[in-house]
């Protein structure tokens, strides 16, 4: 019959969806602190992000976790309010808060209707200036919190993580997770935690992204009034350590003993880029064609082909130093070596032959495509604005994304890939039945077992395996 659609043939795409990057209104108070303002009336709320420079990459490690119980404690009292009476603050301006602490900076973040924007930023300047850090309090949270790092014990993909930032960053502060060590944290007092908090919030090194239906004029009224008479000591912070161009323990198989473990936790790891990095967009299209996504070559490899795993990732994890590259999958136990054998072949087709031009267009559409969907929410679009911030970003970062991802060449890709995925470069740790696989990884390189659990920064570095030679030349540089 005429007049009616074919069923049978897809119907043609409509317009991509484009992004409509923010406008954004800057301003500093007289005491050094900087305000960022985008309104959106869509919805009658409003996310508030103050950034400040508690972040855990200047920390040392025998510090570490100091940052993350810092950031944890303000909210549980702070001018002279306690913990319950902070909640109820919360409670009456049907406001959500919390302080997300990264290697790079501390968030206080929140997100209220727009008819208590006055309170929330209230509450937000009594949380970073006036925090309590109650003896009482202290010992209670720091209590949940050494809770989390021994439950981490009874975790393989937390054991094989932490194992890995070591294994790749040493005694740098990114060798250790942002919650610490037993060891640590259980060091951790009142005097170290007020000690940090005022040395590292203060108004001439904080940032408060607004995001919402908000009147802009009064906005910075409101936030003169209740930011505008903070003041703080004139440190600096010191910059990350310099971060060596391989990992420490470069080379090097890890193994961590589960026996009976049905399933071997694998990571892969090398050093990685900074946030911002010149080659940062070919990096990203280099990734989304490995393994940054379900379509990337590695998970269909090792899921779809072989069936070996739920999935497989690889990942840059970009700081303000160069962070880790990444693969990380769980697979079944006799298959320990064979996927091992696999990934490091996926690595090296990358940096031997270019991609295609399919892989090209799947993977600057994902990258594409996907971006607006981080600028629906004020949350959202307050988030992409903190990481322009922390990491000194181009304003019009976001906006020319697009174009840059388009313009990358399948010759700039596996440029990345020679660079990047250097197999001397890269340390394996595998947690699992470590009887069943141990002397088939022994034929790739040198292999190590490690004392079960969460390494302490006083682990001592055990007994090599004797390296025996390889019989697959192809997976070898």
């Amino acid at each position: 019959m005429t007049g009616r659609p074919d069923r049978t043939v897809p119907p043609p795409a409509g317009e991509p969806p484009r992004l409509v990057s923010p406008q954004w209104l800057s301003r500093r108070l007289a005491n050094g602190f900087r305000i960022e303002i985008s309104t959106r009336s869509r919805t009658p709320d409003v996310a508030l992000r103050l950034v400040v420079e508690a972040g855990a990459g200047t920390t040392p490690p025998e510090e570490s976790g100091l940052a993350t119980l810092a950031g944890t404690l303000p909210v549980e009292g702070a001018g002279g309010r306690s913990s319950s009476e902070m909640a109820e603050w919360l409670d009456t301006m049907g406001a959500a808060f919390a302080c997300l602490t990264s290697y790079d900076n501390a968030v206080l973040s929140m997100h209220t209707l727009s008819d208590q924007f006055s309170g929330a930023l209230e509450f937000l300047a009594t949380v970073a200036r006036v925090p309590d850090f109650e003896p009482h309090d202290v010992k209670r949270v720091r209590e949940l919190q050494l809770d989390r790092i021994r439950r981490r014990q009874d975790e393989p993909s937390e054991i094989a993580s932490t194992h890995l930032a070591e294994a790749v960053y040493g005694a740098h502060p990114y060798g250790v997770p942002l919650t610490g060590t037993l060891e640590s944290v259980a060091r951790l007092g009142t005097r170290e935690l007020a000690a940090f908090w005022t040395e590292r919030v203060r108004p001439a090194a904080a940032t408060l992204v607004i995001c919402g239906d908000i009147d802009p004029a009064q906005a910075f009224h409101d936030i003169e009034r209740h930011f505008g008479d903070w003041t703080g000591p004139e440190t600096t912070v010191e910059s990350v350590p310099p971060i060596a161009d391989r990992p420490v323990r470069s080379g090097e198989i890890l193994l961590v003993d589960r026996p009976a473990s049905r399933q071997t936790e694998l990571r892969v790891a090398g050093i990685g880029l900074a946030r911002g990095a010149s080659d940062e967009i070919p990096v990203l299209m280099m990734n989304a064609i490995l393994g940054g996504l379900f379509n990337s070559r590695i998970n269909l490899n090792l899921r779809e082909d072989k069936g070996w795993t739920y999935g497989a990732r690889t990942m840059f994890v970009r700081r303000r130093a160069a962070g880790p590259f990444v693969l990380r999958t769980a697979v079944d136990t006799d298959v320990t070596t064979r996927a091992y054998e696999q990934i490091r072949r996926e690595f090296e087709a990358m940096r031997e032959s270019y991609p295609t031009d399919d892989e090209l267009s799947f993977a600057a559409n994902a990258l594409i495509l996907s971006l607006p969907l981080q600028f629906e929410t004020a949350g959202q679009i307050a988030g992409r604005r903190v990481e322009t911030v922390t990491y000194g970003l181009p304003d019009d970062y976001w906006e020319t994304f697009p174009e840059a991802v388009r313009a990358v060449t399948a010759e700039q890709v596996t440029a990345t890939a020679r660079r990047y995925l250097d197999p001397a470069g890269f340390v394996l740790i595998a947690v699992g039945d470590v009887a069943r696989f141990a002397d088939e990884l022994s034929s790739l390189g040198t292999v190590q077992v490690l004392p079960a659990g969460i390494p302490e920064q006083t682990t001592p570095k055990p007994e090599p395996i004797p390296h025996q030679p390889c019989c697959m030349s192809s997976v070898h540089p």
